[in-house]
């Protein structure tokens, strides 16, 4: 035993310090997608932007909106990466079931043009992510498996005025907060029973609290016509977020494994040790655009950009473990312009909308790992993207009844990319699959 274990404490030693000090940044450019009915259009929603959605696409979109709206969305997320490490295979799987979306809008009664108020909640960022690899050590079988849930949300509130008959102008206010919770696991098992242990688990956890933090939209939009308009076109900047983010990690053992169990069905289990400390983090920000124009009065055509400098992110505060700030943006980090397209056909006298959609959402991370060390193909590679992260989108729309509305929404996208180090190869082929349901009331 305590020769497996010296071999062990310095292979976990290894592995468990390359997953803690070089961990991607969550809350870079994990787009969650918000709205039922505008990711069905791909999010190509910035010059559409005409429910209670548009807080966060286009607060200038809601000077369109007319009635009084009380809306609500449910999201079903799974995320399944397929990976596989030198001639080994394995897979991670990440479901949950949550709330998108809740708000209200409230135009307000003037004399002339329009004036909205709005306001809710959505989940803007989703940090789940998963990965196992397996292989072996000497006579040991190794599984390895690495785990992040999480969100973002932002509390809005919203207003848009109509400053010329054809020009409407929006500010969105919002608070961001959230949360992740990460564990990564390393399991030995004496599969050719050397030992009188057959299973050695090191187990790592973190909790990263993302205090609130405010940020501000402004948006505006031109239209044909004020009513029932063919042509929009929409812009939107969106402020960075300064959070204050505490987390608390709970390490493996100094001198022990987390869990050991033995032949003879004894377990031996030993304490972690628990630290805690907090950093700010500073995101830059946000750019979009987007037009829609209607050729037909049943159809509706859309397509928008949106980019953000993820390279001007930045680290602040002790953080005297150097657990979460030692990322180097400017080197470690791409620019990202994420395209939308979307569309929208009404079917005659049915009451039934048809949508479909795409959009690509690039990783933003492209490495090394190392930010301390210099770019070396063989011991610090970069990330290599074999596929950007690319979606398709459809859903549908339809009355319960007159005032009410449902729409239901499913994306699908994936991404493949390829990590080398030495002899090494890591594949990841991930799958990301959305249900989204939402339901609008209009009186």
């Amino acid at each position: 035993m305590t020769c497996v274990r010296a071999l062990m404490a310095v292979t976990l030693t290894i592995l468990i310090a390359v997953p803690a000090s070089t961990q991607e940044e969550r809350a870079v450019g994990n787009f969650a997608g918000v709205g039922v009915r505008s990711m069905a259009m791909g999010g190509a929603f910035v010059g559409v932007a005409d429910d209670f959605t548009a807080v966060f696409w286009n607060p200038a979109g809601l000077a369109q909106i007319q009635q009084r709206e009380i809306y609500v969305g449910l999201n079903r997320n799974g995320f399944e990466n397929q990976s596989s490490m030198d001639g080994a295979s394995a897979t991670a799987n990440v479901n949950n079931t949550h709330f998108g979306s809740l708000g209200a809008v409230f135009p307000w009664p003037v004399a002339r043009g329009s004036f909205v108020i709005a306001a809710g909640i959505n989940r803007v960022s989703d940090l789940d992510w998963g990965l196992e690899s397996s292989g072996h050590l000497d006579s040991l079988h190794i599984e390895d498996r690495f785990r992040h849930e999480g969100k973002l949300t932002t509390t809005t509130l919203a207003a848009a005025v109509d400053v010329s008959p054809s020009v409407s102008l929006g500010l969105a206010v919002n608070i961001v907060s959230g949360e992740d919770e990460s564990s990564n696991e390393f399991i030995s098992l004496d599969t050719e029973d050397h030992f009188f242990e057959r299973r050695f688990v090191d187990r790592e956890e973190f909790v990263d609290d993302y205090e609130r933090a405010f940020t501000a939209t402004l948006g505006a939009m031109v239209r044909s016509e004020r009513v029932d308009p063919r042509l929009r076109f929409g812009l939107a900047v969106t402020t960075g977020a300064t959070h204050e983010i505490s987390y608390d990690f709970l390490a493996p053992p100094d001198t022990a494994f987390s869990i050991v169990e033995f032949d003879d069905g004894r377990v031996f289990t030993a304490p972690g040790v628990e630290f805690s400390d907090r950093y700010k983090l500073s995101l830059p920000l946000s750019l979009a655009i987007g037009g829609s124009y209607r050729p037909l009065p049943q159809l509706l055509l859309a397509a928008g950009l949106h980019s953000t400098e993820w390279s001007q992110t930045e680290y602040d505060g002790s953080d005297a473990a150097q657990l979460r700030t030692n990322a180097d943006f400017e080197r470690q980090y791409d620019d990202i312009v994420r395209w939308h397209l979307g569309a929208e056909y009404q079917l005659p006298n049915m009451g039934v909308d048809l949508r479909v959609g795409a959009y690509a959402d690039p990783i933003p991370f492209v490495g090394p790992r190392d930010p301390e060390r210099a770019d070396d193909p063989e011991t610090n590679p970069p990330v290599v993207s074999i596929q950007d992260r690319r979606f398709l989108t459809a859903g549908a729309g339809f009355f319960l009844e007159e005032t009410v509305r449902c729409d239901i929404t499913m994306s699908r996208g994936n991404y493949e990319q390829v990590e080398v180090e030495g002899a090494s190869r890591l594949r990841e082929e991930a799958t990301l699959t959305r249900w989204s349901l939402g339901v609008s009331y209009r009186f």
